[in-house]
């Protein structure tokens, strides 16, 4: 802008300007440097839970700064990529949401986020893995893209309380000492452990040196509705060859807002699951009687 101010009869030479390509397929994608599941903590609890926009962000810089390279930047934004730039995304989501819904607990709105989620991509698949160029499982992409305007209405959440955690880390086998340090108090108490969370996927993991076959395997959880009036609601399964679902009771009837209904999920297991790869996934989709709520879980075995 100096040289233009004070330059009379300025000449340009040659003006390119930046084009924004839309409508690229296949999108949304994995990318090749996002991080993966299983939790190697806890894998029992499934991860990722989500996927959000992370390649390429204009983001703002510290100005007068330099770039991770080391190169100086004399800009305020910079176009970066990774978990830095797809956090603030499902943080600004959650956000909107709780301003929506300021009752809703943080577990009610991960829980509308993760089964509102979209898992096939603009060329009408499954979402695709950059790093191989493949589909990707939902131990890459997790319960699927991030959809805001869907999470606003999700129909049922699964949803927690403290408590709930409080028994899920002491059946993780912490001890007094390291659940006072976890929790920050020693005003508690744990009657009960619980092997899992009223989460809203099902992980299972199978040692990869067990090679007895059937196996099975229990989920018990729990939804709470949080919309207005009564809804009625049917299990639909979607499970590859060598898996079989039920689901007790198959039909659920919510009487209005906040209320809480259970259910169960038997799986079992057949070698014939892992002939394709050490990982298989289905989906458990809760159908509303109200359009459009659609209550997506993903339903994961793994080989490890």
């Amino acid at each position: 802008m100096d040289y233009i101010n004070g330059t009379i009869n300025a000449t340009v030479l040659e003006m390119k300007f930046q084009i924004t390509n839309i409508n690229v397929k296949p999108a949304p994608l994995v990318a090749d440097f996002s991080s993966r599941g299983p939790d190697p903590i806890s894998p029992g609890v499934f991860k990722p839970d989500i996927l959000a926009p992370a390649e390429d962000v204009l983001a703002a810089f510290k100005p007068d700064d330099s770039s991770s390279n080391g190169d100086y930047v004399p800009t305020q934004y910079m176009l970066e990529s990774g978990t830095s730039m797809a956090s603030p995304h499902a943080v600004g989501v959650a956000a909107l949401l709780r301003a929506v819904h300021p009752d809703w607990s943080p577990a009610a709105i991960r829980s509308a986020i993760m089964t509102t989620a979209i898992t096939i991509d603009n060329a009408r698949e499954t979402i695709k893995d950059q790093f191989n160029g493949g589909p990707a499982t939902p131990l890459q992409f997790g319960a699927g893209h991030i959809n805001p305007n869907r999470a606003m209405d999700p129909g049922l959440v699964y949803d927690l309380a403290t408590q709930d955690y409080i028994q899920f880390i002491r059946g993780l086998g912490y001890n007094m000492a390291e659940m006072a340090t976890i929790i920050r108090g020693t005003m508690w108490s744990c009657l009960e452990n619980s092997p899992e969370l009223n989460y809203p996927s099902f992980m299972n993991i199978i040692p990869g040196n067990d090679t007895s076959f059937p196996k099975t395997r229990n989920f018990t959880r729990g939804l709470t509705k949080v919309g207005d009036g009564p809804e009625d609601y049917h299990a639909q399964i979607e499970v590859p060859t060598g898996m079989k679902i039920k689901v007790v009771p198959e039909f659920l009837s919510f009487k209005g807002e906040r209320d809480n209904q259970m259910f169960v999920i038997s799986m079992e297991i057949d070698a014939e699951l892992f002939s394709s790869g050490s990982v298989a996934y289905g989906f458990l989709r809760w159908v509303g009687s109200k359009k459009p709520h659609l209550v997506s879980s993903p339903i994961v075995v793994a080989l490890q």
